[in-house]
């Protein structure tokens, strides 16, 4: 009767974590990307262990980091999201 409902919960309690690992990394890879740019691929193996998460989750990060205005969007526009090429850099001030 349910189970249902505890299906809920438990997703709902991963969800939050890979919310809270993201921020964790997305401020990680901000700090790291203050020594200098990394290809993307190089960035992935950085952050998927530490923090639990997913490829596709890191490419999540940084789109929203070049949304922010943190990091250049280096792999082209629209909804496209960096590949393994893709140098992944701090945004320059101008």
């Amino acid at each position: 009767m349910f189970q249902g409902h505890h299906a809920d919960v438990q997703e709902a309690t991963i969800d939050t974590i890979v919310s809270e690992q993201k921020k964790l990394a997305s401020a990680d890879l901000f700090a790291t990307l203050q020594q200098g740019p990394l290809p993307f691929s190089e960035v992935v193996i950085r952050l998927l262990e530490p923090y639990m998460l997913r490829e596709t989750n890191v490419k999540d990060i940084c789109v929203e980091l070049a949304a922010t205005g943190k990091i250049e969007k280096t792999w082209g526009g629209g909804n496209r999201k960096p590949s393994e090429n893709s140098m992944i850099r701090l945004k320059s001030p101008n």
